[in-house]
């Protein structure tokens, strides 16, 4: 194990000892350019930026390491033993801490987002003091005091973000896509306290307009297409749960809907194309298809595929399973991304 890779699981293990809870995500793979030719065959690896090995992925080296952390945040752990273990398997696993917790994170995103912060900082009169992380794109965390809010964009502000309750930031010793690490700034690790929340910016996140409704407004509408009254029931049910969730469990419930209806759609009680309509919709009312549209779609490949593969009534698990109800092999889209800007 190489010297970062030590400094990634002490460091995992000394944020779960404080409380946090922990998380892995996937790392950066070095690029081509970065690679050098084995002996006696002179040509090049190609490497695809993020561990996960999709080269049009969307967070490289910042969303959650699915056959770990199958339900994203959700899985999120101050268990020793656990994160011992996760880093253990990949030690290289960039760490992911889950906000709304301890505290809550500011996210500045790059020279933009530093010069939004820096006027509504000149115009108030604001000073800040807590933790601060440099990350490796460029941008800064500011560690504040919990709010008990959700992930918002403060109104007026560009490439800023709020990382609240279902979400998570990056940590030092991480490393960004671009090599560049995540840092604490000088004398501003997790020995110093939270600030509170200016009324400034507590202002700005409690007046901005919320995304989508808490719940929809009705049931997603469903037709009287063919399927006896079970299958029925069972498609406005789950239409229902994925408009209805909440942020940080949307990806791994769409997953189970999915799942569930495409074992009616297997026997024949329900038509795919009627299924995959209300989905859709249904992952567009609650957010999920507008923020995450490439990951959505991959959620809802990996659950048809399961659920065809298994005809009939879908049997309900208990709770325990439900920790556990997505396969390894979806993971990477059962587990909610929560976007992380830095």
């Amino acid at each position: 194990m190489t010297r970062p890779s030590w400094q990634l699981r002490d460091a995992a293990l000394g944020y779960a000892s404080r409380g946090i809870p922990v998380l892995p995500l996937h790392y950066p793979l070095p690029h081509r350019s970065g690679l050098q030719p084995v002996t006696g065959d002179q040509r090049l690896a190609l490497g695809t930026g993020c561990s996960c090995r999709d080269p049009h992925c969307g967070q490289p080296a910042k969303h959650p390491l699915g056959s770990l952390a199958p339900h994203g945040v959700n899985d999120a752990t101050t268990n020793r033993a656990r994160v011992l273990a996760w880093w253990t398997r990949h030690p290289r696993a960039n760490i992911g801490l889950a906000t709304g917790h301890r505290f809550d994170v500011l996210d500045v995103d790059g020279p933009e987002g530093a010069a939004a912060i820096r006027a509504l900082a000149a115009e108030h009169g604001l000073e800040t003091s807590g933790p601060l992380v440099r990350t490796g794109g460029g941008g800064w965390h500011f560690y504040l005091a919990p709010t008990g809010l959700g992930n918002a964009r403060p109104a007026g502000l560009d490439h800023v973000d709020w990382r609240g309750r279902g979400g998570y930031v990056v940590a030092p010793p991480s490393r960004h896509a671009s090599g560049h690490p995540y840092q604490w700034a000088v004398g501003r690790d997790l020995n110093v306290s939270v600030a509170e929340v200016s009324w400034v910016l507590l202002e700005r996140l409690e007046r901005r307009p919320p995304l989508r409704p808490a719940c929809p407004a009705a049931p997603p509408a469903v037709g009287d297409g063919p399927g006896e009254r079970y299958a029925r029931a069972a498609l406005a049910e789950e239409l229902t749960r994925v408009a209805a969730a909440p942020v940080g469990q949307r990806n791994r419930q769409l997953w189970e809907s999915t799942r569930n209806l495409y074992n009616l759609v297997a026997t024949g009680a329900l038509d795919h194309r009627e299924v995959d309509q209300g989905l859709l919709e249904a992952a567009e009312r609650c957010g999920l298809l507008q923020e995450e549209p490439r990951q959505t779609r991959r959620t809802l490949a990996s659950g048809r595929q399961v659920g065809l593969a298994h005809p009939g009534r879908p049997r309900q698990p208990t709770s325990s399973e439900r920790t556990h109800a997505a396969p390894a092999r979806s993971a990477s889209a059962a587990g909610e991304r929560t976007k992380e800007r830095g």
